[in-house]
């Protein structure tokens, strides 16, 4: 939870909530002790919160950066435990076997660790037990008791409230009702009838509560995050200081990329002013790289836009989107090159925009004029390359535009197209194409292709439509 509201007030010293939409609805999503003491909950409505208590201070849920924060947490909380997993959108599950005497004990394991996330400005609240749903609710309804010892998790579960199960809000509506308030009153329970009136999944959930069913840590492998920052000793507006510091940056994401296997497609530079203003700079990259100078190639054309204020006394370059680096051989044993078609693309795409620069792809389709699309330069990917062996096919098409033969043949020997004669040198067809039988009249009409090559140079695709008589030719295309 946030610890300022937006007036920036301490949160502890005022009636805070977390609210998030729920339909046409907006809900407490949650709420700090001043918020509860004063009878507000979680799940209830913003409208009813504020008839209660009017001087509600409230944020919006920022789900995407909570759960940046909590893997940011669980990467932080690797100096405990290798066995780390996240609970929802507000919890860490650290599997503390053989770990605990490392840091005094588990007792003090605990401490240390919300001590640590209070430094945070992270109120955190621990719990130790056998089983992950026993740890789980002795976090959130334990109170001051914060470790079950072994062989007592019935005794150290049985006085909590039934929520600590974490079913649904029907399940627990029902167990109420029966007058079912605390874990302990569903022990005398056979489990055939738990089963029966609540469900197999609620019956799973009790026993791997009470450790008569498996439910282990399971252990997520946390995303690398390429990021590294610099503080400049004064504030700068130097476009050569500024750009050396953002060589360093590069170069430091570049050895972790290197470290982990990975390339960057796109990168985010944030520069601080000293008027506490912040400026920001993107970049693209055509395809998976972690070349510094190519890097740099991409930001050397965006930093003289960079306005630098009173001066940079800050800056922070992330590698927002990453992929498993697969280097592709393009030669052999030769020093490969960069590809010039790509720091082209990068180059282009950041200047006018990704989604304007655009390759062909072929499509599976006999019909010229059907057999190629658009796509974004960057997502355009070796299987996108023509196959082999298929038809040339002309690099200009053109509409079917008349011609006027001047001397007849197959095809015709001279001719004169956008007024200017031609005289055909060389022909090679021809090439029968037209629609599928099924599309019937409304789908291509069938037509002869031909290659003719002329006396000046010109290579252009003509067309005819077989058995026409007086023949009419077109032309379909122009090739390069």
């Amino acid at each position: 939870m946030n610890r300022y509201g937006r007036a920036g007030w301490p949160v502890e010293a005022c009636a805070f909530a977390v609210t998030q939409e729920d339909g046409n609805t907006v809900r407490l999503l949650s709420v700090n002790r001043q918020a509860e003491a004063l009878g507000l909950e979680v799940g209830m409505t913003l409208a009813a919160a504020r008839a209660s208590v009017p001087d509600l201070v409230t944020e919006p849920c920022d789900c995407e950066r909570d759960q940046l924060f909590l893997r940011a947490l669980q990467r932080w909380s690797e100096r405990f435990s290798p066995w780390i997993a996240t609970d929802g959108t507000d919890g860490l599950l650290i599997n503390a076997s053989g770990c605990a005497h490392l840091f005094g004990g588990e007792a003090a394991m605990i401490e240390e660790i919300c001590l640590m996330l209070g430094d945070l400005g992270v109120e955190a609240y621990g719990g130790l037990a056998e089983t992950k749903g026993a740890a789980k609710a002795l976090a959130r309804f334990g109170g001051e008791t914060r470790i079950i010892e072994p062989g007592r998790g019935r005794d150290g579960l049985a006085a909590m409230p039934v929520e600590a199960l974490g079913a649904g809000g029907s399940v627990m509506f029902e167990l109420k009702r029966l007058g079912l308030h605390r874990i302990g009153d569903l022990y005398p329970l056979k489990s055939a009838d738990l089963a029966k009136r609540f469900g197999f999944a609620f019956l799973a959930q009790f026993e791997q509560l009470l450790g008569i069913s498996a439910d282990p840590v399971l252990p997520a492998a946390t995303q690398p995050v390429f990021s590294a920052r610099i503080t400049l000793p004064d504030p700068t507006g130097l476009l050569e200081d500024v750009s050396e510091a953002v060589r360093r940056l590069t170069e430091q994401i570049c050895r972790r990329l290197h470290e982990h296997e990975f390339g960057v497609r796109a990168l985010q530079l944030t520069a601080e002013r000293a008027d506490h203003a912040t400026e920001v700079l993107e970049i693209g990259l055509a395809r998976p790289t972690r070349e510094a100078g190519l890097i740099m190639r991409q930001f050397d054309l965006k930093l003289p836009k960079l306005d630098a204020g009173s001066g940079i006394d800050l800056l922070r370059l992330v590698a927002t989107v990453t992929e498993p680096f697969k280097p592709v051989q393009k030669c052999f044993a030769e020093a490969e090159s960069p590809d010039g078609l790509e720091a082209l693309v990068a180059t282009l795409g950041n200047q006018l925009g990704f989604d304007r620069v655009l390759r062909w792809a072929p499509v599976s389709s006999h019909l010229p004029r059907k057999s190629f699309r658009f796509v974004e330069a960057v997502q355009w990917k070796a299987l996108d390359a023509w196959p082999s062996g298929s038809a040339e096919r002309p690099l200009l098409s053109i509409d079917h535009e008349p011609v006027a033969i001047e001397e007849p043949g197959r095809p015709p020997r001279k001719f004169t197209w956008r007024k200017k004669p031609y005289e055909t040198v060389s022909a090679a067809g021809p090439e029968r194409i037209g629609s599928a039988w099924w599309q019937g009249p409304d789908g291509e009409v069938l037509r002869d292709y031909w290659q003719v090559e002329t006396g000046d140079g010109a290579k252009l695709w003509l067309a005819t439509r077989p058995g026409e008589k007086p023949a009419s030719w077109t032309v379909a295309g122009v090739f390069p």
